[in-house]
């Protein structure tokens, strides 16, 4: 954030304090795609905040420049979040703020007006995951941005465009074709980008396997030699996590005590002061899919 503070030692106007919020300088190739905006931050003794736009530096111009040819155009704005399209001979700005009494303040320092250019829309992006050659959409919702002074439309595949209200829902696993367009008021397409992705529904398929157990009348007994681990597959987007939480019967359980599973689990893991033990288990894929939690009785040696 950059502070510009302007000091007036009369006409009891006190301190001026305009906070701009800077925007990386972007690709200068295309500004007429571009928008000068800034964010003000008014003192309460102020009425307007008065940016004075010029061709040439003000501040350094002699006389003769600026009577020769200087092209100013001054804006009195009220706005927290100004924003204006300007023409491309236009290069510097300067702010002031003008005091309830209309007694005007001392002008900022001089700014390049390209530092505060910025697009008039964000690029629309969507949550997916790259496996392989495909792209799967990370869930089964697309939730698209809102901008001001535009209109988001979307069609997929052959469809129709339809206005954006509300989160696109996919309840059907396919490949997709999405294309968006941001509109401005004219019903110029000021955006357009194309999506290709697959949804996936089907969460992974866990299952616990116990080596060297103990079988028995009681069922399945966990030795101080055995090892307990989980076989998961996924025939789509591919696996990503197994979590686990063991509980002893008879005992509390703990809120959000899950663990990442990542190697074989021991006697020392799964057998504490209780002879019986539940293990509840579940995956996720790569695409976002959780699988329901399944759980396991270890009858501890």
């Amino acid at each position: 954030m950059l502070y510009l503070h302007n000091k007036i030692m009369r006409y009891f106007v006190v301190a001026v304090s305009i906070v701009f919020s800077l925007t990386a300088q972007e690709d200068k190739k295309q500004v007429t795609d571009k928008i000068f905006s800034i964010n003000i931050e008014m003192p309460e003794n102020a009425e307007y905040t008065e940016i004075e736009f010029s061709d040439i530096n003000l501040s350094e111009a002699s006389d003769e420049d600026k009577i020769s040819g200087a092209r100013v155009n001054i804006v009195r704005t009220k706005e927290k979040i100004f924003r204006e399209r300007l023409s491309s001979e236009i290069r510097f700005f300067r702010v002031r703020s003008i005091h309830k009494t209309g007694v005007a303040g001392a002008y900022s320092r001089t700014y390049p007006v390209d530092a505060y250019l910025v697009k008039p829309y964000r690029d629309v992006t969507i949550p997916v995951v790259q496996q392989g050659q495909t792209e799967y959409l990370l869930g089964s919702r697309i939730e698209l941005p809102t901008q001001p002074n535009l209109v988001t439309k979307y069609k997929i595949g052959d469809g129709e465009f339809i206005e954006y209200r509300e989160p696109i829902i996919f309840d059907k696993p396919a490949t997709y074709n999405m294309l968006v367009n941001l509109e401005n008021e004219n019903k110029e397409v000021v955006f357009s980008k194309k999506f290709i992705f697959k949804v996936e529904l089907n969460a992974p398929e866990t299952r616990a396997v116990i080596a060297s157990p103990i079988h028995s009348s009681r069922g399945i007994m966990f030795g101080k030699e055995s090892t307990f681990l989980f076989l998961v597959t996924d025939n789509e987007s591919g696996v990503d996590k197994t979590f686990f939480r063991v509980l002893p019967l008879g005992k509390e359980i703990v809120p959000n005590s899950n663990s990442e599973y990542k190697k074989r689990l021991t006697y020392a893991d799964l057998c504490t002061q209780e002879k019986i033990t539940l293990v509840e288990f579940y995956s996720t894929d790569k695409a976002g899919n959780k699988e329901h939690p399944k759980s396991q009785v270890i009858f501890c040696e």
